[in-house]
């Protein structure tokens, strides 16, 4: 089972530079575990040495050591709002405590920070990652701009369809890495390194230049089709399920939840039988629109109304 995580773009956007690259590694685990388990939880050292991927040994000591430095460790918060007051800067760790249980097995207990948790509910936005893919990383530049690039890679801007594109500032991406570049090429050096690790580890070919007028690293991508079978607007598809089951109350269905995934996969990947057919109906019987006028016949998909 895949280890996939939607981490809170209130902590992918928070500056980690000073912490190792192991210890930010381990941020993303413990991310996952909050998000199964909550505020405060009970992990194995095996356990985060699975998540981690380290080869099999004694890892206790360096895992407790890259914990004590995200509990000492201070991330900056810009513009949240938190119970005790609404804040353009704010500064707290990650890790608010942990402890470690001594027995046949070693165990931690771990509570993650409550003004973290806090800033996570009241923000919207999630980072895709995937931790096997993380955890291949050698460099902390291949590490954050692979995360910057996941963070950033659907927003829409005004270079067009079908390109990304994201800009940063000297100071921006020291504070990023942990480093103290004055030169933009020294820094450029080790983004290279990096960006390269990127295309090695995940095929993914990302640009990056130093624009001097502007005083911006510039980093663009080319941006893949999500769906490349999907022949209905992405944004109708739950609409369409609804509108289909409603219809079809004959159907014996014993969990709704797993029918209605199990749907939405099979429209994602062209295998809905008469897709094209119900689409049509509830364009003409829910809307009273005609079905022609929203269909293109050279790429056989609906543009959205």
């Amino acid at each position: 089972m895949k280890n996939n995580i939607k981490k809170h773009n209130a902590l992918t956007d928070a500056k980690t530079g000073r912490l190792s690259l192991r210890s930010d590694k381990l941020i993303n685990a413990l991310y996952l575990l909050h998000v199964r388990e909550g505020e405060t939880f009970r992990v194995s050292v095996t356990e985060l040495r699975d998540l981690l991927e380290l080869k099999s040994g004694k890892y206790g000591t360096d895992i407790e050591s890259r914990l004590k430095e995200i509990r000492d460790h201070s991330i900056e918060f810009k513009n949240v709002k938190l119970s005790s007051g609404d804040y353009s800067y704010y500064v707290d760790s990650f890790i608010h405590h942990f402890g470690i249980e001594r027995g046949s097995r070693n165990f931690y207990e771990i509570a993650i920070s409550k003004n973290f948790i806090e800033a996570f509910k009241q923000k919207m936005g999630y980072t895709p990652l995937d931790l096997e893919v993380c955890n291949k990383f050698k460099t902390k530049y291949g590490l954050k701009l692979y995360e910057m690039y996941k963070r950033y890679y659907s927003l829409p801007n005004v270079e067009g369809k079908g390109v990304g594109k994201i800009t940063k500032s000297l100071n921006e991406l020291n504070k990023t890495f942990g480093t103290t570049y004055k030169s933009p090429s020294e820094l450029k050096r080790g983004m290279d390194r990096g960006l390269n690790e990127i295309e090695k580890i995940t095929g993914e070919l990302i640009s990056c230049f130093y624009h001097k007028p502007e005083k911006k690293f510039i980093f663009g991508w080319h941006q893949k089709e999500n769906y490349p079978k999907l022949r209905i607007p992405y944004t109708r598809i739950d609409e369409f399920i609804e509108w289909y089951l409603v219809h079809h109350k004959e159907l014996k269905i014993n969990s709704i939840l797993k029918y209605k995934s199990g749907l939405k996969k099979k429209i994602l990947e062209d295998e809905f039988d008469d897709l094209d057919t119900l689409y049509r109906g509830m364009l003409k019987w829910k809307y009273d629109l005609n079905p022609d006028d929203f269909f293109d016949i050279k790429s056989g998909r609906y543009r959205d109304f």
